[in-house]
């Protein structure tokens, strides 16, 4: 080992100790998965941390993804005032990028570094609650006039059950968990989540 990798471990070390039993949640966007190098460093990084003991759960996106495939099949996508209006057809896209798509090629990554990594959606286990969006009054840039609107299957997230995730950490497994939730009668939604 040389000098330069010793410094760095000497300067690591603390915060291993802190952070060790930890929790990381770390969430990312879709557009993380597009880049491939990008993602690799990305897998890279955390894969580091959970092999120093740090438990580490990944929340991810896609909804550019989920924009290029309906553009692809000619699904006409609504998007009032930055946010997507989630319609039965776009609901069934989103069930296919976030939990088929790009779910498996950041397992990919993680299998590549030998994490054992389990994919899932906040669905699995009743992880994320989330309630249908109420219609919100939003402001049509073009007119200035206030429209009422109705974001289909958006839902706004009310609960979070981390058993499922705290019984993958204890075992030593990362999960990767995919942006889509449901309500109690089982309905899918696309969570909204708040700061």
């Amino acid at each position: 080992m040389n000098q330069e990798n010793l410094d760095l471990l000497r300067e690591s070390l603390p915060y291993i100790q802190r952070f060790a039993g930890k929790t990381f949640v770390v969430k990312f966007s879709g557009k993380v998965t597009e880049d491939k190098e990008n993602l690799a460093s990305l897998a890279e990084e955390l894969a580091l941390l959970h092999q120093v003991g740090i438990r580490v759960c990944v929340i991810h996106g896609g909804g550019k993804q989920l924009t290029e495939l309906a553009q692809k099949l000619g699904v006409v996508q609504t998007v009032i005032g930055g946010r997507r209006v989630t319609d039965d057809e776009t609901l069934d896209l989103a069930k296919m990028i976030f939990r088929g798509k790009i779910n498996t090629e950041i397992l990919s990554q993680f299998r590549r570094r030998g994490v054992q990594a389990v994919g899932l959606s906040g669905i699995d286990g009743g992880v994320v609650t989330a309630i249908k969006r109420p219609p919100r009054d939003v402001v049509n840039k073009e007119t200035g006039e206030t429209e009422v609107i109705d974001f289909g299957h958006v839902g706004d997230v009310v609960s979070i059950d981390s058993s499922l995730i705290d019984t993958l950490l204890d075992s030593g497994y990362l999960p990767i968990i995919s942006s889509l939730g449901a309500d109690d009668e089982g309905r899918t939604r696309i969570p909204r989540y708040q700061s």
